[in-house]
């Protein structure tokens, strides 16, 4: 029993495995956070789009020896904001929109890796690095998820508004048009954050699992937010952690646990999981056939 325990704390035994961890759990729980707006809101697809976005800034930056998470948010911002012009200035659905610029934003940034394959990793891109993270990319994450946390923090009743009902929202007087933009902009943020525990490619399951993990939990939006990001700091932590003892990639763990944990929510949630429901119909039909007293 001795020896199991002992085995169980070889990870602490490593300053990257803990440097690995901490930061993980720091970008789950900002995530996590996030995600709950990004469920209520609808904008999982958008999630996905920056993160794919985000490659040509990263692209550039690391051509030129700039901070990744500078080109990375400008890139974000552009896709956006290209987004949304499309959108204003043509009848095309939004979510052709999304896929038409993300997708255009994805391959550019091959080609400019593609390109400049001694400057850039690909690999690092694509599927994260947060084993060799360095001291200045902790820095900038550090940086990004306290501004993110702070905003949402303040903000959160405004921003739940304006994601529940936009037009309620300016009815009461709130700047929809100004929240949108500061939702976009964290969300690009975060993405950016996310990319060096995951990699481009998972991004949007840190984006989105721990807020529809959340939702199918609880019908109240400030507990949705304490659960999602509980959850995203756990999943990431324990992610990281079991990376280690399975020799496989740490986003893609981190990944797959999230994914696990939605999966037995969905299925034993107490009110909203297959079966509770399940259960509710049949106590429901049963009460329908029995005699009239």
């Amino acid at each position: 029993m001795t020896e199991f325990f002992q085995t169980l704390l070889i990870p602490f035994q490593y300053e990257y495995m803990v440097r690995a961890m901490w930061v993980s759990a720091l970008i789950g729980g900002t995530c996590g956070f996030l995600s709950s707006f990004v469920t209520l809101k609808g904008w999982s697809l958008m999630g996905d789009a920056l993160s794919h976005a985000v490659v040509p800034g990263v692209a550039v930056a690391y051509i030129f020896g700039l901070p990744f998470s500078l080109g990375a948010f400008v890139a974000g911002l552009l896709a956006a904001g290209a987004m949304a012009f499309i959108k204003a200035k043509s009848r095309i659905r939004e979510d052709a929109t999304i896929g038409i610029v993300f997708t255009s934003f994805f391959a550019l940034g091959l080609v400019l890796i593609s390109m400049n394959r001694a400057h850039v990793d690909l690999k690092t891109i694509l599927y994260g690095n947060i084993l060799g993270i360095a001291g200045g990319d902790i820095v900038q994450v550090l940086i990004i998820s306290g501004v993110t946390l702070l905003v949402l923090g303040l903000k959160w009743k405004d921003l739940m508004l304006f994601c529940f009902d936009p037009n309620q929202a300016r009815t009461l007087g709130l700047k929809a048009n100004l929240l949108h933009v500061t939702l976009l902009a964290l969300l690009a943020a975060t993405a950016v954050a996310a990319l060096q525990a995951v990699g481009a490619i998972l991004v949007v399951a840190m984006l989105v699992t721990p807020g529809a993990t959340a939702y199918l939990l609880t019908d109240r939006f400030g507990k949705m937010l304490w659960i999602s990001s509980g959850l995203g700091v756990f999943g990431s932590l324990a992610g990281a952690y079991g990376s280690y003892f399975l020799n496989g990639a740490t986003g893609g763990c981190i990944v797959t646990l999230h994914t696990i944990i939605f999966v037995l929510v969905f299925i034993f949630a107490p009110k909203q999981g297959i079966l509770a429901s399940r259960l509710s119909v049949r106590r429901k039909m049963e009460s329908a056939t029995e005699p009239a007293a």
